[in-house]
């Protein structure tokens, strides 16, 4: 059957080209924010015809019981030009600003009358994808054609920050783009200032994702990610004299200009219903509630290579029919549109509160979503590649899928049940399949960080899904009977506890008896009148202890489903994120499943994409290396950055590196002013913190440590001070989940402290404290460049890896921090003398706690110093909750668990070192050089380039 297919160019040039013919029909010119018509003629267009149908993105159907209707593709034909004449890299800027007007004119989403800056991101922004359809299909294309193995990424986070200048960088148009918007009026700084950071994501996972796939496209992996679009993301953080306030994010209100809604691209998920087993004795999942996963594609575009990837979005919605118009003419409005309305809620919040039944269903409808959607689509996908001959056993050949953290963790049971209940596997097949095809990343140790779930909720929600976790749960139970046997009961208890899927649940009936309890020894009395005496004695005694005892009651423990588990005994490879994290997993988190099958673990020490985080976040230091190492290619080989270390002393280079600092401050003083109203010097070290507000994190011992040194300030008169500290403007940014209380908390101390120093005549420019609101990833291109001294100060062997670390140390920020996650191979990489380490180790956290515990700890008088300053009130209120979680030895929320008190007078005696270190620039220079020729290690491409290599098995795929 032939489709209407458009006949079309092949280059991203010719793409402009084609705008730029279109554009005569609108030829304006640009007075004082207007355009104004200067002619108007006909033009040729382009001709349409009916082709052979070659399908770019090929139309799948849904993996469920009935058949989905077919809806014909709207290609692009590129079967004149071919794939060698595929490069975006040759307009020039007049060419580019006939594509902007065109798109102004013909796409607009503002009325005609002005073209003001919303307006020109919004045509430029249509513009550029352009030229990222013509790359992204002609990727897709040779991937149908060649069919190699291809990775999926399955993420509930993808931070990905705005995408203008990434795209135009990545296409290599910036200087096109730069001179055409200057020709119409503009300059591409401030149009790409209007595009809102996509609510995505939160921290560390959705940033890391975003970066791999950066580094996926950039090294020609075949890959795609999926994820959900959130209609108004985590919150927009709002500061008051509160605290924290959250409101809903827009970044849709305008809509998205870089999405493409695949309406031909949706699939079935179900909820509730019930199992029943037919005639052949298959199983089936029927009734219940029925919604619809529609795709949302966003392109990913490669750094100077045609390979532009995909990444899936889902957005949720319920069939037309059932919108209940009867109900809706009776006057039942809000019940007439109750099944939409649960549908569409699904994607509506990231992380919605979960303390009440129906946030936890909502999290769970979130996960599964994100699972049974994408496996559907990957499976369609499989099956068309394979032309009409699937062969079940190469799906892992050609199809890998990795968990980021446990969100996705649902995969398993989803891809067994697609596999044995729509495509007739027997459970043996499918579970081979399956825990060839999916492989799991650790991202946390916090025991609230490795999901359970209610079983009786997810036995409601996803009663087919429990069936199957219960029959992999009695496989696993097997696998540790047989490898531990039943001679020890004590020791396979303690191995069925720590490993089991099912918590606080019986053992199935197949092994129920697998723990024998040792039998009560008998006596034999010697004599009967003996053996008289004994039982009236026993009988006398028990009948005493009867009436004297009281029964304890018995607690009945929840029965809940362990996620963590799961993703261990179902995936092939389980990977921690950096040296010392993936330890931790082996030893403590997963020690059980080491010695059972220890080729399964292994490490992937994060890393960030050197693209977005220095070479165009940070043009002017990113002009120096590349001046100074003589070549750009670093942006690709970042080991070329260590050639920085043999012009580390040379005047010249340190003078450069200055200035440019220097010129990044002054970026952050205007933001500092815009968002907050304070005025801060430039000349002052920037020192900063901003990551997600987690008490592990321990913005409370930095906030406490800057008010030990405002204290101290405030016993010396202006002279002594002057001379005792380097002026420091200490900033702030990170957002506390809505219901965690001691996080919000830790917010509004760091504003109040912040608005009793910033107010102190007698400081003034020696010690500013900031909170910048709303963090994202826009407000952290500009923050991390302008870094000084950055904060990395987690509680030793509770942070994963971090990766914010990474991008400070490759911008020239030398980081003061403990031996914890990724900093501990940073500090490697760059050179002890150039981090300020500092506070307990974390093979010392144990005892630590012990000792708190057993009321052994005696902290330091100049922590009680703080605390006590604190409580008297100069900051406001006495912050009795917040300061009363640091003391007593016991209880929930108190007893300092983080250890801020024990690290205390570590982290103050270090930064009296950054003091010291700060006053002899030419050292402070010299650090800051070898941190970003260390950072090399740290590149997202090397740890992308791993992965392929030994967990998905996938090869590098070029365009030709």
């Amino acid at each position: 059957m032939d489709t209407m297919r458009i006949s079309g160019v092949s280059s991203g040039a010719e793409s402009l080209m084609h705008h730029n013919a279109l554009s005569s029909l609108v030829g304006r010119r640009c007075d004082n924010g207007r355009w104004r018509r200067t002619r108007m003629f006909p033009a040729r267009s382009r001709t349409w015809r009916l082709s052979p149908k070659k399908t770019l993105f090929p139309s799948v159907k849904a993996v469920s019981s009935e058949p989905k209707e077919k809806v014909a593709d709207v290609v692009i034909d590129s079967e004149q030009e071919g794939f060698s004449s595929l490069s975006p890299f040759g307009p020039d800027a007049a060419s580019v600003a006939s594509s902007i007007k065109y798109h102004s004119e013909f796409t607009p989403l503002f009325s005609p009358e002005k073209f003001e800056l919303p307006k020109a991101f919004f045509a430029t922004a249509q513009s550029v994808r352009d030229a990222l359809i013509i790359n992204w299909n002609a990727t897709y294309e040779y991937y149908n054609r060649v069919n190699p193995k291809q990775a999926y990424y399955l993420s509930m986070e993808f931070l990905q920050g705005r995408a203008l200048s990434n795209a135009v960088g990545n296409l290599g148009l910036t200087g096109a783009y730069a001179d055409a918007l200057k020709s119409l009026g503009f300059d591409l700084e401030s149009v790409a200032s209007q595009e809102p950071d996509p609510a995505l994501g939160n921290g560390g996972l959705g940033r890391l994702a975003s970066c791999f796939l950066d580094s996926m496209a950039t090294l020609n992996y075949p890959a795609w990610g999926y994820g959900l679009r959130y209609k108004y993301g985590l919150f927009k953080q709002r500061i008051t004299k509160d605290g924290q306030e959250e409101a809903a994010e827009d970044w849709l209100e305008l809509s998205n200009p870089w999405e493409i809604v695949r309406n031909d691209v949706s699939y079935p998920v179900k909820f509730y219903g019930k199992v029943v087993s037919g005639s052949d004795g298959k199983k089936q999942w029927i009734g219940g509630e029925d919604i619809v996963a529609v795709a949302y594609d966003v392109p990913i575009p490669g750094y100077k290579t045609k390979t532009t990837i995909n990444l899936r979005l889902w957005s949720t919605k319920a069939p037309s029919a059932d919108f209940d118009l009867s109900s809706y003419n009776s006057g039942k409005h809000t019940e007439a549109a109750q099944a939409l309305f649960n549908a569409e809620k699904i994607c509506y919040v990231l992380y919605p509160g979960d303390e009440s039944n129906e946030g936890k269903a909502l999290r769970l409808k979130q996960q599964y979503t994100l699972c049974s959607a994408s496996l559907q689509d990957i499976i369609a996908r499989f099956e068309t590649r394979s032309g009409g001959r699937v062969n079940w056993e190469e799906f892992p050949e050609k199809v890998a899928v990795q968990m980021n953290d446990t969100h996705p963790t649902l995969c398993i049971p989803e891809l067994m049940r697609i596999l044995m209940d729509l495509k007739g596997l027997s459970w043996e097949d499918a579970w081979k399949i399956t825990q060839r095809t999916v492989a799991y990343t650790n991202h946390t140790v916090l025991p609230e960080a490795l999901e359970k779930w209610s079983l009786d909720l997810m036995g409601k929600l996803l009663p087919r899904h429990v069936e199957i976790i219960e029959m992999i749960d009695e496989e696993l139970v097997s696998t540790i009977v047989s490898e531990y046997g039943t001679e020890d009961p004590d020791l396979l208890k303690e191995k069925l506890k720590a490993m089991r899927i099912l918590e606080n649940v019986e053992l199935p009936s197949a092994f129920a008896d697998v723990i024998v309890k040792p039998k009560k020894k008998t006596v034999t009395a010697k004599n009967t009148e003996e053996s008289k005496e004994d039982a009236q004695t026993v009988v006398k005694k028990e009948q005493e202890e009867e009436v004297e005892v009281i029964p304890e009651p018995t607690v009945k423990l929840p029965k809940m489903v362990r996620m963590a588990n799961l993703a261990v005994v179902g995936g092939h490879a389980v990977n921690g994120v950096a040296e010392i994290h993936s330890e931790i997993v082996k030893k403590d988190v997963f020690n059980e499943f080491v010695k059972l099958w220890p080729d399964k673990f292994q490490n992937k020490t994060n890393g960030v994409t050197p693209r977005r985080w220095i070479r165009f976040c940070n043009p002017y230091l990113s002009d120096i290396i590349t001046n100074w190492i003589g070549t750009e290619d670093w942006v690709l080989n970042t080991e070329k950055l260590a050639e920085l270390r043999k012009f580390a002393d040379d005047e010249a280079l340190q003078s450069e590196w200055r200035a440019a600092k220097k010129k990044n401050k002054l970026k952050v003083v205007s933001l500092i002013k815009e968002r907050t109203g304070y005025t801060v010097n430039p000349d002052a070290m920037f020192d900063i913190q901003i990551k997600r507000i987690h008490e592990y994190k321990r913005q409370l011992l930095n906030i406490l440590g800057i008010v030990y040194r405002y204290k101290k300030m405030k016993e010396m008169s202006a002279s002594e001070r002057e001379k005792a500290f380097v002026p420091r403007v200490c900033i702030f940014g990170g957002k506390a989940f809505a219901t965690y209380l001691q996080a919000k908390r830790i917010v509004k101390f760091i504003t109040d402290v912040g608005s009793t120093i910033n107010n102190d005549p007698e400081i003034g420019d020696l010690l500013k404290v900031i909170f910048v609101p709303d963090y994202n990833v826009s407000v952290a291109e500009l923050l991390i460049p302008a870094s000084e001294l950055s904060q990395h100060i987690s509680t030793a062997g509770m942070e994963a890896s971090g990766t914010s670390n990474m991008k400070f140390s490759m911008n020239g920020c030398i980081l003061i921090g403990t031996l914890d996650g990724a900093n501990v191979e940073i500090r490697e990489e760059v050179g002890e003398e150039n981090f300020f380490l500092f506070g307990a180790k974390a093979d010392e956290i144990v005892n630590l706690r012990k000792e708190r515990a057993e009321g052994k700890f005696v902290p330091d008088p100049i922590f009680e110093e703080v605390k006590q300053y604190v409580r008297s009130g100069v900051f406001g209120s006495n912050y009795d909750e917040l300061i009363g979680s640091l003391e007593g030895n016991e209880g929930f929320g108190r007893a300092d668990y983080f250890l801020v008190g024990k690290d205390f007078p570590s982290y103050v005696e270090c930064q009296e070192k950054v003091d010291e270190a700060y006053r002899d620039q030419k050292r402070w220079t010299r650090m800051s050089i070898l941190n970003t020729a260390g950072s090399f290690k740290f590149s997202s491409d090397r740890t992308i380039h791993e992965y392929a290599k030994d967990i998905w098995n996938i090869k590098q795929v070029e365009l030709p």
